[in-house]
């Protein structure tokens, strides 16, 4: 929400202060828009990187797997690019400023819009539950969804 400061008619709201922070990384699977997820407090590296691409293989264990990542140095790891070959995990890095090339951003703008925008979580702990109640109940916008997490992109030549 956004108001003048100081001028008649605006109004006091209590935000958070954004010192603690979610790490959230997430699978999304295309075919039925379930998402394979970890929420953390901890800082993202390439030791949680490699954890949450285990779990990803172990939700999938028999199946080609391809993880759609932006350029992060935690996503190019050594470590992170030796365990996905190792585990037949293939690694499509985006180019870089192109966010929008990668389907689960519009997840993550869908979830602030929910969690984040217009709302005041008391105590870190209430935020934390509310992240996890929200994608764990994913199904309850599976309308919403479809309709925008699709594989339809335009494609814009230079010319």
């Amino acid at each position: 929400m956004w108001q003048p400061r100081g001028k008649k008619g605006t109004i006091t709201i209590k935000s958070n202060t954004g010192r603690k922070r979610i790490t959230i990384l997430g699978a999304l699977n295309i075919g039925d828009l379930s998402i394979t997820k970890t929420l953390t407090e901890e800082t993202c590296n390439a030791e949680r990187i490699i954890e949450f691409l285990q779990k990803v293989k172990e939700a999938y264990p028999d199946m080609k797997i391809v993880i759609v990542l932006d350029n992060a140095r935690y996503n190019y790891a050594k470590a992170t690019r030796t365990f996905a070959e190792e585990n037949n995990i293939l690694l499509l890095f985006l180019p870089p400023y192109a966010p929008n090339l990668n389907i689960i951003e519009r997840l993550w703008k869908f979830s602030k819009k929910h969690l984040v925008n217009n709302t005041y979580h008391k105590e870190f702990s209430k935020f934390f539950d509310a992240t996890e109640r929200f994608f764990n109940n994913l199904d309850e916008h599976h309308q919403e969804l479809t309709s925008i997490l699709t594989q339809k992109f335009q494609i814009i030549h230079a010319e």
